[in-house]
């Protein structure tokens, strides 16, 4: 009985792996940064630079990257974010709903200052709900939401860099 109840268990546990893996789970294993990129420093200007270039920073550490003085830079620049009303309580005049949106340009150049990856624009949107009832509430909510923003806009940046034809082509 219980050899039937081992194989089964064995049998359950196969099945359960085929299916991650044949869903593309993987354990991470070290940074997905080439070598051309390893020790990336992260610079950031502008109204919102600086807050992006920490999310970008957390993202590469998270990676297993540590910035070094002789790597690369990812240079960030003209950060802000833009916020417009798109919802309006019909009943009080209230602005009821928000978009967020993140805007800069990003580029990578080399120890040397020689492009690496030539200057690109990023947009990132996110909107939100304001609860009148609780004001208090809705400035925590919009501290959440920007922190939220620079997140996508950190793997938004990343991504593209990352998985740029140029950064490829250019090997490790």
């Amino acid at each position: 009985m219980k050899t039937w109840r081992q194989r089964g268990i064995y049998g359950l546990m196969s099945l359960l792996l085929l299916a991650l893996a044949g869903c593309g789970f993987h354990l991470q294993t070290g940074s997905t940064v080439p070598a051309k990129l390893q020790g990336m420093r992260v610079s950031g200007s502008g109204p919102s630079g600086g807050a992006l270039a920490t999310a970008v920073h957390r993202e590469l550490q998270r990676d297993g990257n540590f910035s070094r003085a002789d790597g690369p830079v990812l240079q960030i620049d003209n950060a802000y974010v833009s916020q417009r009303i798109i919802s309006i309580s019909p009943s009080s005049g209230v602005a009821l709903e928000f978009l967020d949106t993140l805007h800069a340009q990003f580029s990578v150049m080399d120890h040397q200052k020689k492009a690496i990856l030539p200057v690109q624009s990023l947009l990132v949107e996110n909107s939100f709900s304001y609860n009148s009832g609780n004001p208090l509430a809705t400035n925590e909510q919009q501290i959440r939401m920007e922190r939220l923003l620079m997140e996508q806009g950190a793997r938004q940046i990343l991504r593209r860099v990352l998985n740029s034809p140029v950064v490829r082509q250019s090997g490790g």
